[in-house]
């Protein structure tokens, strides 16, 4: 919805020109301000009423004028006539007094009144009061739609203004209407009541200041109009369109189907989502008496716009930009009119129309509040109102200084498709989804933008969104957001897991926060990991990036990186010890064993990521290497032969080679007593291995 600027109708008090008998200064100047002795003092009633048909409205001004104005000591004074200023355009002027005609002149006409001097049938002396009446019609001059007076079977507009003297109690204004119209007065509170055949009056109590008052009354006919179907091709979608005019204003149903045919594709270019809209969008010509303090109206739900007859290019496409923009992306208030406002002007110029802005100017800068505490339709005070229309559109253009049109397109995107704000940051060609439904939109909004954009926006959302119970969000917003690029760059190559990712853009910091610490452990220890494989001349299996990014979560990482931390330790130990040189004892228990194999299965086993079976090999080659020597003993005992008992308590089983050389008989007997020595005294070391 588009407010409309408040209409400022500028009311002119009666000012009436002093004659003096006798000593009468020459000259006197007919707009004399009588302060001291108040003057001539004109208290009126005023009176309006409308004839549609005749497109004019017919005004009638009672009034009645009292001098209070002493005698000068030494003559009389007399006040011969009055001069005031009515509406623009007014015609047929023309004055009576009990029924005699009085002389009406007309002055300089003037872009904002018409000055009107009426001279009395006689002087008005001190004390002395007269009455008379002025009468004019406010004739529709036709031309611009967005003239002050429209008068026609459709429309009736027209400012509204009280006459009498500056500061005089005692006058009121009257407007009366056909049956049948809706009226809505800007300004002045007037009461609605009902009159003979059923007209409509609007009117006031006793005016306690004319220069006070204005007003500006605006009343339509519904059902007359003339209907204008179209079909639009807008990004590459046929839209139906139904614009309706009333019948006595065709111009404008001409004017509005040029405008969306041109401007509803240029939307859709800019904003770069589809239309949306179901059916047949109808546009709708209204006056202030439907739309109240607005401009235009979208309503999302009979997917209808009404503009006011008098609307510029810029309501009318910043209406038709809420067909994007009506609370489905973004529930928030001040998101729907800040790009409703946004697209609307970028469109209307592209296309070469023209219309004003909202400007945020010092005066509304006055009623400044957080726009997160911007209130519904009719619940704003209308300083406010005006403010936050306004200030909603400058943040639009503050963002869009800091990106462009690819760039909001994009958010668009994301919040279109529900898109997670924190995508993994090595994603694949289809975006994640997953919102969490209890985040704002200005919350979602702030996450698309920075995600998408790789631009940082919370200093605005500080300055202009915020209220004082929001702020500190942003502050655990901000030192989540530092954590979380440390993690992303410590991650290298592998993307945060989900359910992380998901906390942030819930806005969950504390959570977030103890999932990137246990990030930051998975992270180091993958490193170590690395680093230990690579020594050991082993890759290490995907499995810890698989956990670590998918959704069992990272305890799940934990536990995998610890089962492969065990193993690669295993690994190590068991290599260390391999690579020892073996004595002739663990020689003679490796017999029949191979715990290099074992060593081998278990290198294989960590690259296939089977982690237990990796440790189990490790640690059984371990055990083959380390029970050598003991197994190298048992063997000896069992081999048979003789035992010779070591220093260190070492037993070596020896077996004796017989000589297989010819022995002459003289030597049998010698031989015979050596083979009883030998029996007795142990073994000389070292000694031949046995046979």
């Amino acid at each position: 919805m588009r407010r409309a600027s408040s209409r400022v109708v500028v009311v002119l008090a009666a000012v009436a020109a002093l004659a003096l008998l006798a000593l009468a200064p020459a000259g006197l100047p007919s707009h004399v301000a009588r302060a001291a002795d108040r003057g001539l003092v004109v208290v009126a009633q005023t009176r309006y009423e409308a004839f549609p048909e005749q497109r004019r409205v017919h005004a009638t001004i009672d009034a009645v004028a009292t001098s209070y104005t002493p005698n000068p000591a030494d003559g009389l004074a007399y006040y011969p006539d009055v001069t005031f200023d009515v509406q623009p355009g007014a015609t047929h002027v023309a004055a009576t007094s009990n029924g005699q005609q009085l002389a009406v002149a007309l002055g300089t006409s003037h872009p904002d009144f018409v000055e009107v001097t009426v001279t009395f049938a006689q002087g008005i002396f001190f004390e002395q009061s007269y009455a008379y009446q002025v009468s004019f019609d406010l004739p529709d001059p036709g031309g611009k739609p967005d003239r002050n007076l429209r008068i026609s079977p459709s429309i009736v507009a027209f400012p509204v203004w009280a006459f009498g003297s500056s500061g005089e109690a005692g006058g009121s204004v009257t407007v009366v209407l056909p049956g049948g119209f809706n009226p809505s007065v800007q300004g002045a509170n007037l009461a609605t009541s009902t009159g003979p055949g059923g007209r409509i009056v609007l009117s006031t109590t006793s005016l306690p200041d004319p220069f006070n008052f204005f007003a500006y009354v605006s009343a339509d006919r519904p059902g007359a109009f003339r209907d204008t179907l179209l079909t639009v091709q807008v990004g590459g979608k046929a839209a139906a369109l139904n614009v309706r005019s009333w019948q006595d204003d065709p111009d404008w149903g001409t004017t509005m189907s040029r405008l969306m045919t041109d401007g509803l594709p240029a939307l859709q270019r800019l904003v770069g989502l589809p239309y949306p809209a179901p059916g047949t969008l109808i546009v709708e010509e209204a006056a202030t008496s439907r739309l109240g303090e607005y401009a235009g109206v979208y309503n999302n739900l009979t997917v209808s716009i009404r503009v006011r007859y008098d609307a510029d290019a810029y309501v009318g496409l910043h209406e038709a930009a809420h067909v994007w923009f009506n609370g489905d992306l973004f529930p928030d208030r001040w998101i729907g009119e800040a790009y409703a406002e946004f697209y609307g002007v970028q469109a209307a110029k592209s296309i070469g129309a023209t219309g004003v802005a909202f400007d945020l100017t010092d005066a509304l800068m006055a009623s400044k509040i957080p726009l997160n505490d911007w209130g519904a339709i009719g619940a704003v005070d209308i300083g406010v109102e005006e403010y936050s229309y306004a200030a909603s559109y400058h943040l639009a253009l503050l963002i869009f200084a800091r990106t462009d049109i690819a760039g909001l397109q994009a958010v668009w995107r994301g919040a279109n498709n529900a898109e997670m704000a924190y995508q993994p940051a090595h994603a694949s060609a289809r975006p994640q989804t997953g919102v969490d439904l209890h985040v704002e939109g200005w919350q979602e909004l702030l996450d698309l933008l920075d995600e998408r954009t790789g631009m940082t926006f919370d200093d605005l959302w500080t300055a202009w969104v915020v209220d004082d119970q929001q702020q500190p969000m942003l502050v655990a917003r901000s030192s989540a957001r530092e954590h979380y690029a440390a993690v992303v760059t410590e991650a290298g190559p592998w993307n945060l897991p989900i359910d992380l990712r998901y906390a942030m853009g819930s806005w969950q910091f504390d959570q977030a926060e103890s999932e990137m610490v246990l990030a930051d452990a998975v992270l180091k220890a993958r490193d170590r990991i690395a680093s230990q494989a690579g020594g050991l001349g082993l890759t290490p299996p995907a499995a810890l990036q698989h956990a670590f990014e998918g959704t069992k979560g990272l305890p799940a990482a934990k536990q995998e990186a610890g089962l492969e931390v065990g193993a690669l330790a295993a690994i190590a130990k068991a290599g260390d010890r391999i690579a020892e040189k073996a004595t002739f004892l663990e020689s003679i228990g490796l017999i029949g064993a191979d715990p290099q194999a074992n060593l081998d299965a278990a290198r294989t086993a960590f690259e296939a990521d089977r982690l237990d079976a990796a440790k189990t090999d490790a640690e059984r080659a371990l055990a083959l290497r380390m029970g050598a020597e003991e197994a190298g003993q048992t063997r000896a005992l069992l081999g048979g032969g003789g035992v010779v008992v070591l220093s260190g308590g070492i037993f070596v089983g020896v077996r004796i080679r017989r000589r297989r050389r010819a022995r002459r008989a003289s030597d049998a007997e010698a031989s015979s007593a050596a083979t009883v020595a030998e029996s007795s005294q142990p073994p000389s070391w070292p000694m031949d291995p046995p046979a």
